[in-house]
């Protein structure tokens, strides 16, 4: 009865799955299908979010555009680029961000596509963009422009001409590969386990005679450090400032530690991918013989697919053991493009057009629920609250600004406080201020003392915020303070309220 009404229910998605079954309509209708896609979450996403404010993660960014340089404390340069040149054509508001964090994740979806395509076709080639579509890093948690979302689409395009100049040793393909994989590096530098991939395949190809002896291996290289030597000298002369905040922040104190991290990044990247492999088994049954044919295939055409799949997946383990770091599911984001391939590329699994038309009504009807649920997402959140202050961030801005120009005539060039709370913040000030976050030079190497007396700068603190309250008296006792003051915020969507807050604000004028 159920596969009955399943099977009624497909019929209208039977001309999509048609079309991208047929070599000559398949990439149209991927794209098509792919804008259908990122409308769908884009509405998602302007709606469940509606009732917090911007993620200081993302906030971050618009800071370090404000001051472009060729690094910056937590990460290669390239976001900070990119989210300078959107906000040079959107405005500076969420649900522009929401959009190129959404257009980033089906970059990623259209190109993971292209890139299963080298090895399935037809039916299989179908399947592809069903089975992403349900995988938390292309949807919920790709709503987050961040390092690890931007991944998914320079790794896809990376691999896809990776492939095309490993077959044909072309100079555009080669060329491209370079220029991906550093766009991939200046992004995040766990995009090293990518490159030890790339390597790994040119050696255990059956073509790498061929390719070693062309052009392309040395194009690709060439590319890629005529790109990313700028940085490469700015990381030297300042002493590998990301490299630092990695070893602190993710530094593993015991055995015991690292293996709990372990537990996490094995179990959380397996959790992630639990709704695609579930529905891959469900409906097309693959038996034991072919999931260990097509996960673990060693014969020379699915041999590249192995290892481009797995080793940025394992490598992390043995690295992170030697180097006692703990590691984090999230940062796998990227590595899940091939999956598809690992699933279906066996010839032992058959894929039947009626099966991929039922996985199509699925994940259609499924999103379609999830864009219907999103003004109960945004109701939870406003009534549960969000971490970091995320719900404060807007009304902290206005009041900040506010306390500020009750003592000042200068714009507001500094605002201080954690980092979450002030890089929120600063995003909606109308001054555009740079931040003093954490109050440490090293997260804000645009501040020092002189700066601070010759500028002023307004704090931000929640009420219980011990730690930034002691940092803020400690600021404070080295200039006049032009004001202190306690504010109560309180989040409102849709004439609704959230939970009220309190907040210290101080400023400190500049010293004339």
């Amino acid at each position: 009865m159920l596969l009955s009404l399943l099977d009624r229910a497909c019929m209208p998605f039977a001309g999509i799955i048609d079309g991208l079954c047929d070599p000559k309509r398949s990439r149209r209708t991927t794209l098509l299908l792919v804008i259908a896609f990122a409308a769908a979450w884009t509405i998602y996403g302007v709606i469940a979010k509606s009732s917090q404010d911007i993620n200081g993660d993302m906030a971050e960014m618009v800071i370090w555009a404000r001051a472009p340089a060729l690094g910056y404390p937590k990460h290669p340069p390239l976001l900070a680029y990119v989210v300078k040149l959107w906000f040079s054509v959107f405005p500076l508001a969420d649900w522009a961000f929401t959009l190129l964090a959404v257009a980033t994740v089906s970059a990623g979806l259209y190109l993971a596509t292209e890139l299963c395509a080298v090895w399935l076709q037809g039916e299989k080639r179908a399947a592809v963009p069903f089975l992403l579509a349900v995988i938390p890093f292309y949807t919920f948690l790709g709503l987050k422009f961040d390092q690890n979302s931007a991944l998914i689409p320079l790794w896809a395009l990376t691999l896809w001409a990776f492939m095309h100049s490993l077959e044909t040793r072309r100079a555009g393909w080669s060329m491209l590969t370079g220029l991906a994989a550093a766009a991939a590096m200046m992004t995040k530098y766990w995009s090293a386990f990518l490159l030890v991939a790339l390597a790994l395949t040119t050696l255990l190809d059956r073509r790498r005679t061929a390719y070693w002896r062309s052009s392309a291996p040395w194009l690709t290289a060439s590319v890629f450090i005529i790109v990313v030597l700028p940085h490469a000298i700015w990381l030297v002369q300042n002493e590998f400032p990301p490299l630092r905040w990695i070893a602190t922040r993710r530094e593993a104190d015991s055995i015991s530690g690292y293996l709990r991290s372990l537990t996490e990044y094995s179990a959380g990247t397996f959790g992630y991918a639990a709704t695609a492999l579930a529905l891959g088994v469900v409906l097309f049954r693959p038996t034991r013989a072919a999931i260990r044919d097509g996960w673990f295939a060693i014969e020379p055409v699915r041999r590249p697919a192995t290892l481009l799949f797995w080793t940025p997946l394992l490598l992390p383990v043995f690295v992170a053991m030697f180097t006692k770091t703990n590691l984090l599911s999230l940062w796998n984001e990227p590595a899940l493009n091939l999956m598809p391939v690992m699933m279906l590329a066996s010839p032992l699994v058959l894929v039947l057009r009626i099966a991929v038309r039922r996985l199509a009504a699925i994940v259609i009807m499924l999103t379609l629920l999830i864009v219907a649920a999103s003004p109960i997402v945004a109701l939870t959140i406003l009534k549960a609250g969000v971490e970091n202050n995320a719900a404060y961030a807007r009304l902290a801005a206005e009041a900040t600004e506010r306390e500020w120009h009750e003592t000042s005539s200068a714009p507001l060039r500094l605002v201080g406080g954690p980092l979450p709370l002030v890089s929120s913040a600063a995003f909606y000030m109308t001054d555009k201020p740079m931040t003093y976050a954490d109050f440490s030079q090293y997260l804000s190497p645009w501040v020092n003392r002189m700066r601070l007396l010759r500028e002023g700068v307004a704090i931000i603190c929640p009420s219980n915020g011990m730690n930034c309250l002691e940092r803020m008296a400690a600021v404070s006792a080295s200039a006049p303070i032009g004001k202190m003051t306690e504010v109560t915020l309180t989040p409102q969507w849709l004439g609704l309220r959230g939970r009220p807050k309190d907040f210290v604000i101080t400023t400190i004028p500049p010293r004339q």
